[in-house]
């Protein structure tokens, strides 16, 4: 793998992924480079990210528009770009993303229908210039079935709480940006075992730290 490598996880609510990342990150600990990765989490990652965070998912008084999420979501994640992921990519290190941009293309942009993909990218390359991506780890399944997975009684956040025809919406974006990146992304099924994933995600890091 080259020095200076972006690694993100994606995918809708309940597909699985914080509990890759979690696995991604607990293997990561067993080995002799663990020190060489970086993990972070969109929206937050930084002090200001992670107010904004709240602010987002959890802040119940005054939820904000959908130009306003959109917004505070690119805040957020400028803040994490110019004070982590920029330094950590300079430095050589592989930095582990759970969500980046392409949560911003499905949820603002195909689920809330703020701006298109293409406007949306726009802004991404305003913001952060070309910058994408090295691989992308795209835990696919179909909401209906993931929402299955969802305990009775479970918390769910601001973006959980939305009915089935946005989550649908999300999985629709998702679709077009995996079609579109195909090279970037790997998809995976996310209907089979947590194991299985897990090991799939591995075999496909280990193969890159090989090169």
């Amino acid at each position: 793998m080259k020095k200076g490598f972006f690694i993100t996880f994606e995918g809708g609510d309940a597909c699985g992924k914080s509990t890759q990342v979690k696995l991604f990150k607990e293997y990561v600990a067993t080995r002799t480079d663990k020190d060489n990765f970086v993990f972070i989490r969109e929206p937050g990652g930084t002090i200001l990210g992670e107010k904004i965070r709240t602010l987002l998912l959890n802040f119940e008084d005054d939820s904000p528009v959908p130009k306003a999420e959109l917004f505070l979501y690119l805040a957020s994640r400028v803040q994490l770009f110019e004070k982590v992921i920029k330094p950590a990519l300079s430095a050589g290190k592989i930095v582990v993303a759970d969500r980046f941009y392409d949560s911003t293309i499905a949820y603002q942009g195909f689920a809330r229908e703020i701006f298109s993909a293409k406007e949306i990218l726009k802004l991404h390359k305003l913001l952060l210039g070309n910058f994408s991506p090295n691989l992308t780890f795209y835990l696919k399944i179909k909401p209906e079935i993931a929402f299955k997975r969802k305990k009775a009684g479970e918390k769910l956040d601001r973006m959980e709480k939305e009915d089935i025809s946005f989550h649908q919406k999300v999985y629709d974006g998702y679709e077009y940006i995996s079609k579109k990146e195909k090279k970037r992304f790997v998809v995976l099924d996310a209907t089979k075992s947590i194991e299985e994933i897990h090991n799939q995600i591995i075999l496909k890091v280990e193969k890159l730290l090989a090169e």
